[in-house]
């Protein structure tokens, strides 16, 4: 005969398995915030060419005079509308267009705060603010090995969605004039595009914002912490 509280733990390891084989269902997780995430799409009056040991190679290198088109990520984070992106994403453009979850058409918008050493930039466009934004945590609250989930447009394939645990914390980095402090390093699969999007856990929050990743490996990806993103934000969203 089996005790009941054995009974108890078998029913209950039944539905909630435990072990290598047990994963999180990110189902839920995309469907709830997949529309606060846009694409970006950046025309430049001029050529842009850089050369970063890590980073994003999304610039196109052009003849003068000529109009390049950058690709990024970015996402809606406050209710009034304001969304966070890159600030390399959005340099030097004359036109920012996004894409919104299930619209045809894009939205054009403008840059209304920008922090190019900590590469933070804050757009901001006529659209409907979507029921469920996305909401900057703590730095305090990132372990290493927790799951997060990147949403982003790798290639210009808006909402693409990947899975990967926090590999480090406190990464260091300096990419050019730009300064990277304390950055999380994933392996969540980034491309191109991914710049800008959300780094998010399994509670919603947006632990950090991709950024950049090892041209020389695979599974390095580096996004900046979530206290970095909060400062920042304090000083570029204008408040009435």
């Amino acid at each position: 005969m089996v005790p009941k509280s054995a009974k108890r733990s078998s029913q209950t390891a039944g539905t909630h398995p435990t072990g290598t084989g047990a994963f999180p269902n990110f189902v839920r997780l995309v469907e709830r915030y997949k529309r606060a995430v846009v694409g970006i799409e950046v025309i430049s009056g001029q050529s842009i060419q850089r050369s970063f040991s890590f980073g994003f190679p999304w610039e196109r290198t052009t003849p003068p005079g000529t109009r390049t088109v950058n690709i990024g990520t970015g996402f809606v984070f406050d209710p009034h509308g304001y969304i966070l992106t890159n600030e390399h994403v959005v340099s030097g453009a004359t036109s920012i267009m996004l894409r919104l979850y299930g619209k045809k058409d894009p939205v054009r918008a403008q840059v209304v705060g920008s922090d190019p050493i900590h590469d933070i930039a804050v757009l901001k466009a006529n659209v409907a603010t979507p029921e469920t934004i996305l909401r900057i945590g703590r730095s305090k609250d990132i372990k290493v090995g927790e799951w997060v989930v990147a949403i982003g447009s790798p290639l210009g394939l808006d909402h693409s969605v990947t899975v990967g645990i926090i590999s480090a914390i406190e990464r260091p980095l300096q990419i050019g004039s730009r300064e990277y402090p304390n950055l999380l390093q994933t392996d969540a699969a980034i491309n191109r595009g991914n710049s800008g999007g959300p780094l998010i856990n399994l509670k919603g929050d947006v632990v950090g914002m991709n950024t950049a990743v090892s041209q020389s490996s695979q599974g390095i990806g580096f996004a900046i912490s979530a206290d970095v993103l909060r400062d920042t934000v304090k000083r570029l969203v204008p408040r009435t």
